[in-house]
């Protein structure tokens, strides 16, 4: 995987291993999230890896998200959830796709997302999580 920037990590710093995401741009493009999910199964350990990106608005971009349900699920204050999802900050609003995938699933956000073996998922994405770490990333707290 290819970035021009990396804006931070959402989640666990070892996001792999631990779910969580690299937040990053590519280009003119909006920033792009790669998210990843463990779980097990009789083979061992595996990750699902989705891809989506983070719009400006999250609000009118998930127009069909129940603010309430999802705010109520992780724990904030809706107003609160809502200013994350308009802010200017990437990481914030990264963290509002977030939230509405704990809720509704990441289904909802890329509709084909990968299912990795642990180990093919860290020899894939390893390095692009290690120069994300590497990288001076303009912001770290995620503010509304």
């Amino acid at each position: 995987m290819q970035a021009e920037k990396f804006h931070g990590i959402i989640g666990d710093t070892n996001p792999i291993v631990h779910n969580g995401g690299v937040v990053y741009q590519n280009g003119d493009q909006s920033p792009e999230v790669v998210y990843f999910s463990g779980w097990h199964d009789d083979n061992g350990p595996r990750v699902t890896v989705a891809q989506f990106s983070v719009e400006d608005n999250v609000l009118e971009d998930l127009s069909w998200v129940d603010w309430d349900s999802v705010a109520s699920c992780i724990g904030m204050d809706v107003e609160e959830l809502k200013g994350y999802a308009v802010s200017e900050n990437v990481l914030a609003r990264a963290l509002v796709y977030e939230s509405v995938a704990s809720h509704s699933g990441f289904m909802n956000l890329d509709s084909q997302p990968r299912e990795l073996s642990l180990e093919e998922a860290e020899k894939e994405y390893g390095d692009f999580v290690d120069q994300c770490h590497a990288a001076p990333l303009t912001t770290i707290t995620p503010t509304p």
